[in-house]
């Protein structure tokens, strides 16, 4: 016991003397000096920005000694000399989960947190000559500083070589500090293939790349390059490429979102479309293109609809349920993200945490948004008007619309206004708003159209984040390209195809996409472009580029939206596809559409299994494999080439025509040894007596989980016949009987069960029939009012051969909804080889084995050769 003591007593001094001489190393510091290291950046570079000269929320201010010292917050001090517990400084920089948080951007880290709690316990020394007034003044105008504010320069070209273009240049300039140079030249093909996709999102034409290849070779490729460039800007798919482009900025559905039992339909919205694809087709100046998209009803020509129909940017948002704020807010969000990278939304409750914008900035344009209507009706139903009496905006305090603060005038943002501006006194104030957007003297609107162009020509902007350009915004590696460019897209007139043309003349457009493994070290996200970044083609250009491969898409510019996400017939180009902005179709989301219920600066490229058995399985792909198989039959020997004519655009190499002929033997050995087997749904007639139906056809039309013979159900000549996976309905006599036709893939040996249900207290039931395609009768049985089953053992069947379960109405044809599950259990040479089930094997949409040639088109389509660009 003894011993044990004196061990303990041994450890409490050494404790002692270990904290002892860390509590000296801690307060060897003097006062004054723990203040300036520790406490004076901390304050400057976490608090002022919400507590200090600006702004003071809580009523609590940091920046000035006595507010600190002798300030409170939920009645409890702030600093309590020498005790951190008392003090509500300390406390609410615990993060306690039942208490107010601060900073409210994060905790602080754990040094920080030490450095507070000895400048308490030492009881809070603040020399009085130490305010941070000043200095915090001097860090919230800092924002003047950020590179975006400032105004666009051009760079200093007094030394540029004159036979290299001034983006090569530029780009040289930040390559040589690194030892780096530009990657050469991509092949003519490549670069033919780039500007076709770049243009017009679709692939270029057999006879263009050959002429490529042969300008290559005499040494006209620079001039050839250049005529081709300017045939496609004179395309009209140059402005269905762009216009899908600008849909994801304007955050275009055809449908409102939820909005009760109101109609959810934008019945007009493809007119918006088809005005943004005419726009960008004219090449109409970009300032222009914004002032429409505005103001079209206070400029001239705003009693022309088709001009109207450009307000559907701001009118064909989301609805919120017909709230006014949220749609206005949507409204703010769309024109100052999407047209000036500044998200000006987030000051709707408070001031913004980092971006130079206030609430009364936020307040201000929602007083133009909310002096504004739409009167529906003619000219145009997408347009907004001015009210006759504008509102008179205030602050709603804390974003609360009953809660209402100050009023403020309805002008521009402060930060990005002179001075002296004036109050916007012209109506809403929605045309002063768009001039203000694209004012030279506002330095944001060009980069940020510039940066999104060159976003998607090179698949990654000069700005990372293409929608926030706010102060938290890193400068660009190429902050002087980016500023040259908008400089000479607004010299040009805001011309859009001048800028296009400038850049894809570029040789840093036109380098090779190789990897570059010298320049991966310096530069791993080859954000210097020692080489083009390799990008895939997104939904839009796979989806069209398919129906050029099988010669199936139909080129017809405008017109309504085309439901091609549940109709595989469908072969308009994509971007006329119709969104539905509450139910968005799962096919848009696996290939990364954006979404439509906000501004998307940018698509996020995901690769998932779901993409690729799109390609495997869906019946768009099939049928677009089967019509290249179609269109290239007559091509005998050179068939192989001349489906990787259709599909890759080139020939193929002698390893690739050995490998598709063993592909192509193997495919029809296979499909010859298992033949065709399996279920197939339809309807025929079987008259009273009969062995064997005759006239047997396949329902092809789905509607919500059935298989029916026409658009109508009734059909006009079918009846009521369908089948859907769980049972189905005759048609109204013997002529037009449902039937479910299994058929064996092998010789084999079956065993038959099946379970018919009539669930209706009403009519004469139903009668399923058990017919072998020799003429047999396997089984027959009625089910009215009740459940039956049918049951047949070892029946032989050779490959090919079928059995029909056929059900009929019997003599009444009124109440016969039946339900029904069918198994199939197949033997070959007396081994069980595979349980067929009516319910579980159910296809919507089943389609036939695919021939050999079908089946070597769609592994073509499946390549990365196909997907990609280079």
């Amino acid at each position: 016991m003894h011993s044990s003591v004196s061990t303990s007593g041994l450890a409490l001094v050494a404790w002692l003397l270990v904290t002892a001489g860390h509590a000296a190393a801690q307060t060897a510091e003097s006062p004054v000096d723990l203040f300036e290291r520790t406490i004076r950046p901390l304050l400057l570079d976490r608090c002022i920005e919400c507590h200090g000269p600006t702004k003071q929320e809580h009523q609590v201010r940091l920046d000035r000694r006595s507010d600190v010292l002798s300030g409170s917050a939920s009645d409890i001090p702030l600093i309590v000399p020498g005790q951190p517990g008392k003090s509500r400084l300390w406390q609410v920089l615990q993060h306690a989960e039942d208490d107010i948080r601060m900073p409210s951007s994060g905790k602080l880290d754990q040094p920080a947190l030490d450095a507070v709690q000895s400048w308490i316990l030492q009881g809070a020394p603040w020399p009085e000559t130490a305010d941070l007034e000043a200095d915090a003044t001097a860090r919230l105008q800092r924002w003047r500083q950020h590179w975006a504010f400032q105004p666009v320069r051009v760079p200093d070209l007094s030394t540029q070589p004159p036979n290299i273009p001034t983006i090569d240049w530029l780009i040289d300039r930040q390559l040589q500090p690194h030892g780096l140079q530009r990657s050469p030249a991509a092949p003519a093909a490549v670069i033919t293939r780039r500007l076709a996709y770049a243009i017009t999102g679709l692939p270029p034409e057999l006879t263009d790349l050959a002429a490529a290849r042969n300008a290559e070779q005499t040494g006209t490729l620079s001039a050839w390059l250049s005529d081709y460039t300017e045939r496609l800007l004179a395309q009209p798919q140059y402005g269905e490429r762009w216009g899908r482009y600008w849909l994801d900025v304007a955050r275009y559905a055809d449908t409102k979102g939820y909005v009760f039992t109101e109609n959810r339909e934008y019945a007009d919205a493809w007119r918006y479309r088809e005005w943004v694809i005419r726009s960008l087709n004219n090449d109409q100046p970009f300032d222009q293109f914004i002032h429409q998209q505005l103001a079209a009803d206070r400029l001239p020509g705003a009693d022309d609809p088709a001009q109207l129909a450009a307000m559907g940017f701001l009118t064909l948002g989301r609805r919120f349920l017909n709230n006014t704020h949220d749609i206005i807010d949507d409204r703010i969000d769309l024109v100052t993200r999407g047209l000036m990278g500044v998200t000006v939304s987030c000051a709707r409750c408070h001031d913004h945490k980092y971006d130079p914008i206030s609430q009364a900035d936020y307040y201000s344009l929602y007083g133009v948004f909310a002096s504004s209507e739409e009167p529906g009706g003619e000219p145009s139903p997408l347009r907004l008007v001015d009210r006759p009496q504008p509102v008179e905006p205030v602050i709603f305090v804390r974003g609360s619309p009953g809660n209402r603060g100050p009023a403020v005038p309805r002008r521009f943002p402060v930060a990005l206004s002179a001075p002296d501006a004036p109050a916007w006194q012209t109506g809403s104030g929605r045309l002063e708003l768009a001039q203000a957007i694209t004012s030279p003297a506002n330095p944001l609107t060009a980069r940020v159209a510039v940066n999104r162009i060159w976003m998607h020509l090179f698949g990654q902007g000069l700005v990372q984040t293409p929608g926030d350009f706010g102060v938290r915004t890193e400068k660009p590696q190429h902050a002087e390209l980016l500023d040259w460019l908008s400089a000479e897209f607004m010299a040009s007139g805001w011309s859009r195809k001048t800028l296009l043309r400038t850049i894809l003349r570029s040789e840093t457009w036109r380098q090779s996409s190789d990897r570059r493994p010298d320049a991966e070290p310096a530069d791993p996200e080859n954000r210097l472009l020692a080489r083009m970044n390799r990008q895939r083609l997104d939904f839009e250009a796979q989806r069209d580029s398919v129906l050029a491969a099988s010669g199936q898409l139909d080129r017809t510019v405008g017109g309504p939206s085309a439901d091609l996400a549940s109709d595989p017939a469908v072969t308009r180009r994509a971007v006329y596809a119709r969104i539905d902005r509450q139910n968005l179709p799962g096919l848009f989301r696996t290939f990364d559409l954006a979404s439509p219920d906000a501004h998307a600066p940018r698509r996020y490229q995901t690769t998932i299994p779901q993409q690729a058995l799109f390609y495997l399985n869906n019946t768009f792909v099939l049928n677009q494999s089967s019509e290249i198989a179609r269109i290239t039959a007559a091509a005998g020997d050179d068939r192989i080439a001349a489906v990787f004519a259709q599909v890759l655009r080139r020939t193929p190499t002698a390893a690739e025509l050995a490998d598709c002929r063993s592909f192509l033997q193997t495919i029809a050995e296979l499909q010859q040894q298992a033949g065709q087997g399996g279920w197939q749904l339809g309807w025929g007639s079987l008259p009273e007596n009969a062995l064997s139906v005759s006239s047997f056809q396949p329902l092809t039309v789905v509607r919500e989980g059935r298989l029916q013979g026409g658009d109508q159900l009734p059909d006009p000549q079918l009846g009521w016949v369908f089948l859907s996976r769980n049972g189905g309905h005759p048609g109204n006599d013997l002529q037009h009987c449902a039937i479910r036709r299994w058929t064996a893939d092998n010789d084999c040996r079956v065993l038959l069960h099946g379970v018919v249900t009539h669930d209706s207290d009403q009519g004469d039931g139903v009668r399923m029939k058990v017919l072998a395609s020799d003429g047999r009768l396997l089984a027959e049985t009625i089910a009215a009012n009740g459940t039956q089953t049918v049951a047949a053992a070892g029946i032989q069947l050779q490959a090919g051969q079928f059995v029909d379960f056929v059900v009929d109405c019997r003599t009444n044809s009124s109440h016969d909804s039946f339900r029904s599950k069918i198994v199939v259990t197949q033997a070959v040479d007396g081994q069980p080889v595979r349980i067929w089930n009516s319910e579980q094997d159910f296809r919507e949409a089943p389609t036939p084995r695919q021939d050999p040639w079908a089946q070597l088109a769609q592994t073509l389509l499946l390549t990365n050769e196909f997907s990609f660009i280079d």
